[in-house]
């Protein structure tokens, strides 16, 4: 299966998806409704009847996004075919803000035996409704820091990411309100990688149901589908 993506572009998604512009969470993640959760699911694509669609061959197992009633993001988590939870992240909230999120992978504690561990965790600064600073901590080392910048609409407009003192920009680029691309840039203005988006199904709230991931400035074969499954209240 070619799901394990390492283009860092995509290892650097979740950082993106962290930092929310607005109160309402709902905004980030470009969904409309009284949301309660979002199962995702990867999958490899394949082409038929002239459209490309999300195969069977998928990756083992989902990623399921929670929310409260009033649309603030509650944790999401990685979660096997089995049911075990494999990783989770958790929000931290002082007085309705998103300060911190703390992220726990399992550790082996013995063959058969497993736990959930803290493994790191992001620390939030809102300088603005425009801004909101960040760093991710491994125990006591900084790992990555960096700003978010969010549009009018509360979505995330762009990133300064700074990794090992090299300093990269992270942009999105958005039409009718869902995001087709998204590309990384070094301080000369540079492009160092690209991902876009297309979307091909949609449910009665407006919201998609099949994303098809390009990798690269050309969308001739999408590497990825991601289809996912909303539940509302």
């Amino acid at each position: 299966m070619k799901i394990n993506l390492s283009l860092p572009l995509i290892l650097l998604l979740s950082i993106l998806a962290s930092c929310s512009g607005g109160s309402d969470d709902l905004i980030k993640y470009g969904l409309k409704g009284n949301v309660k959760e979002v199962k995702e699911l990867q999958c490899n694509p394949t082409y038929e009847n002239e459209h490309w669609v999300a195969s069977s061959n998928c990756e083992p197992g989902y990623r399921l996004v929670e929310f409260d009633s009033e649309g603030n993001y509650v944790r999401s988590m990685t979660i096997a075919d089995t049911g075990d939870t494999l990783a989770m992240t958790i929000a931290r909230r002082e007085n309705g803000e998103l300060v911190e999120e703390i992220f726990y992978g399992r550790e082996s504690m013995t063959p058969k035996h497993s736990r959930l561990v803290p493994i790191s965790r992001t620390i939030q600064d809102r300088v603005s409704d425009k801004q909101v600073n960040f760093e991710i901590w491994q125990s006591d080392q900084l790992r990555y820091e960096g700003a978010t910048y969010f549009d009018s609409k509360g979505r995330v407009d762009r990133q300064v990411q700074v990794v090992n003192m090299r300093e990269v920009m992270v942009h999105n680029v958005y039409e009718k309100d869902l995001l087709v691309e998204m590309y990384q840039e070094d301080t000369n203005g540079n492009r160092l990688a690209t991902q876009q988006y297309e979307y091909d199904d949609f449910d009665k709230k407006g919201n998609w149901t099949l994303r098809l991931v390009y990798i690269g400035e050309e969308k001739i074969t999408p590497e990825l589908a991601i289809t996912r499954v909303i539940e509302y209240r």
